[in-house]
């Protein structure tokens, strides 16, 4: 059976090899992932830090709440 996990999270740009990502921080009181999953992070097709910055903060603004399906 299906499950539908949300969860509210903070976006955070991360520095990679090559490029930088997206990764998104759970809110939770304990800092769990909803749904047990272990990390939520986004490539991105942008090389430039300022970009992925721009895109995390779209992100945060934007976005209310992710959902998870799980089974």
């Amino acid at each position: 059976m299906l499950r539908t996990e949300h969860g509210d999270f903070q976006f955070k740009v991360k520095e990679g090899l090559p490029d930088p990502y997206i990764v998104a921080e759970p809110q939770s009181r304990n800092g769990a992932m909803p749904g047990g999953i272990e990390g939520l992070g986004f490539t991105l097709h942008t090389k430039e830090l300022a970009e992925a910055e721009r895109i995390a903060e779209f992100f945060n603004v934007n976005v209310r709440q992710v959902f998870i399906v799980t089974k």
